[in-house]
């Protein structure tokens, strides 16, 4: 079987395991857990882990950074990011890069700019839950949207401290959230 019908297997599979626990709402019902190597970080709330030679996207569940600025480089299109972005995605990358860690699968999305599945996890390392230090040492924002009934006190309890603490992102006086972000494109001429 070749890598793109390995990847479909996989996936099947792991919507299979992971629907039902979303579709039962219960917060207690046991989560897929995959283990594997952060091979990449794109984003303060985006990475890549390699599990046994599949890699996978993966969102960090419940948070959300802002956003990075993107630069197209055929085409010179270039989107401005948002103030915090590179200090959100260099304190990911310090924290998970080349890591091993355990994420823990709630749900698997798929996204209009990825080109596959991507899993919506909570990643721990060494005991450690990743996107709640996030949240607490101010690279993001609570994602509401995303998060369950069960996990929305902790996370919005952690984004407060945050916010008292002027940790992060919250040094500035009113922080935009990335889903109120419109940024404005541009094109630079190619070099």
């Amino acid at each position: 079987m070749n890598k793109a019908g390995c990847l479909l297997v996989f996936w099947s599979c792991l919507l299979l395991l992971v629907a039902p626990a979303r579709a039962q709402n219960d917060p207690h019902h046991e989560a897929h857990i995959i283990e594997g190597l952060v091979v990449g970080v794109s984003e303060g709330d985006r990475m890549t882990v390699n599990s046994y030679g599949t890699e996978i996207p993966v969102r960090l569940y419940g948070i959300a950074a802002p956003q990075t600025a993107k630069i197209d480089k055929f085409t010179g299109w270039y989107k401005q990011g948002q103030p915090f972005a590179e200090d959100a995605f260099r304190a990911l990358s310090l924290k998970v890069l080349h890591q091993v860690v355990r994420i823990e699968i709630r749900e698997t999305l798929v996204f209009k700019t990825e080109p596959t599945q991507v899993a919506v996890a909570v990643v721990y390392l060494d005991g450690r839950n990743i996107n709640l230090e996030m949240l607490y040492d101010g690279w993001a924002w609570a994602y509401r949207r995303l998060l369950s009934r069960a996990d929305h006190p902790q996370y919005m309890v952690t984004e407060r401290m945050a916010r008292a603490k002027h940790n992060g992102l919250w040094t500035q006086a009113n922080p935009q959230p990335p889903w109120e972000f419109k940024p404005h494109l541009k094109i630079k001429p190619k070099i």
